[in-house]
């Protein structure tokens, strides 16, 4: 198992002198508006670090909207070379698209329209994501921040009646325990599920009490997940809380195994 933590990269060092395998930056660190002379010194310096992006999240920005009136793929598929570019350049292997502005369904569009239009957006970002080399996994977002995808179950359900199969899952603890969703459903998704995102109670480290963590834990390893976990929570003190942060992650890992 790899772990890594959800951070920027002015924290790359910060998270690599922690332990932490890898590091998970938002998609907005490899410039994606920019062109290519503007985003070489900050590609630069993430190729610089310590430890490796292999994993990127909010993958689509609020602007360039996946359904409703104002969605076009031709951006979307700009967008999308551009960014999966660099990534596969920095050693990515992951793109999450959560991206809850982005998909949002806007109030007064056809729910139906949307979905359709939601299945084409995933199936471009799919495969220009595997045509990278970078695997393209599905957030679900807890229904305060999206009104569509929200489970794990219903993401996945979408997936297999849109036959999208570029596209896989990500699992997250935070928006599991906020929906209440049974536990049985991230078991029943494999082997979908490709990356996994952690949190302890309201999204603090995951050392806080209130999730179901070792649960979640004992899930996962037993339905034969094997590939990275990251951190995702709101941390006041990196530099110290870093280190108690992976070193919880890695015991609840082990104590998960029976």
């Amino acid at each position: 198992m790899r772990f890594g933590i959800c951070t920027t990269p002015d924290q790359i060092d910060v998270v690599a002198a922690a332990g932490f395998d890898f590091c998970e930056l938002p998609a907005r660190a490899v410039l994606p508006f920019d062109d290519d002379a503007a985003a070489a010194p900050a590609l630069r310096a993430i190729a610089a670090a310590r430890i490796r992006p292999e994993s990127f999240n909010v993958l689509v920005p609020a602007e360039i909207p996946l359904c409703g009136p104002h969605a076009d793929l031709d951006v979307l598929r700009t967008y999308l070379q551009r960014a999966f570019s660099r990534m596969a350049s920095l050693g990515a292997a992951i793109a999450v698209l959560g991206s809850g502005a982005a998909r949002r369904i806007p109030d007064g569009w056809s729910r139906e329209r949307a979905l359709d239009q939601l299945a084409d957006a995933l199936a471009l970002a799919g495969e220009e994501a595997d045509r990278c080399g970078i695997t393209l996994a599905l957030e679900h977002l807890n229904r305060q921040e999206c009104n569509v995808f929200n489970t794990v179950g219903e993401c996945a359900t979408f997936l297999r009646d849109r036959r999208l199969h570029h596209v896989y899952l990500l699992a997250d603890l935070y928006h599991i325990e906020i929906e209440r969703e049974p536990l049985d459903a991230v078991a029943a998704a494999m082997p979908r599920i490709v990356h996994v995102h952690v949190a302890g109670g309201g999204r603090h480290p995951p050392d806080t009490p209130g999730y179901d963590y070792a649960g979640f834990m004992h899930v996962l390893r037993n339905a034969g997940y094997n590939a990275r976990i990251s951190a995702e929570c709101a941390l006041e003190n990196l530099a110290e809380q870093a280190p108690v942060a992976l070193a919880f992650m890695r015991a609840q890992w082990q104590g998960g195994i029976v």
